[in-house]
């Protein structure tokens, strides 16, 4: 038997929260050096001012993103992949667990809005993103994704029934 196998590699844009912490850094860093010459005065407080600038900036989250999914016999693993070197695993789901996975605005989603939600879409305003309803460990969540046409062929051999084109 064939193994049903499909990989996705997407660039994606940070997530709200990535740009205002790394913005909310860098403010930081700025603020501690002002606050130093304009107040405090001192240059031993300066080197380290700059000593604890380096170690922020060097920790800032990045801005390259992106997202793999790899689908292999009904499973399917996010992960997220910071500046092309480091890779993080995010979730694995089955398809057994999938409940329903259609585009963002299908009408067949409303009864699930409410549920809690994870984003590993592009965020790009121009892509056809998916909303895969699960039953996880939690209960129900909502996984928000951007699958290449592979992948939908892949998911509906799987489950015909679950996934739905409009």
């Amino acid at each position: 038997m064939e193994e049903l196998y499909s990989e996705t590699y997407l660039k994606a844009k940070p997530s709200p929260k990535r740009t205002a912490v790394r913005w909310g850094l860098i403010f930081l860093c700025l603020f501690l050096v002002v606050f130093d010459l304009m107040v405090l005065k001192s240059l031993y407080l300066l080197i380290f001012v700059f000593i604890v600038d380096a170690m922020i900036i060097y920790f800032l989250p990045k801005k390259n993103v992106a997202y793999e999914y790899v689908f292999v016999d009904g499973q399917i693993d996010f992960d997220l992949i910071i500046n092309g070197e480091r890779r993080k695993h995010k979730k694995r789901i089955d398809m057994e667990k999938v409940e329903l996975v259609a585009p963002e605005e299908a009408p067949v989603l409303y009864n699930s809005r409410n549920l809690p939600m994870e984003d590993y879409s592009s965020r790009m305003p121009g892509d056809k993103h998916y909303i895969a309803v699960v039953l996880g460990d939690k209960g129900k969540e909502r996984i928000r994704f951007t699958p290449d046409e592979r992948m939908l062929e892949l998911m509906k051999l799987k489950g015909r029934s679950k996934v739905q084109d409009a």
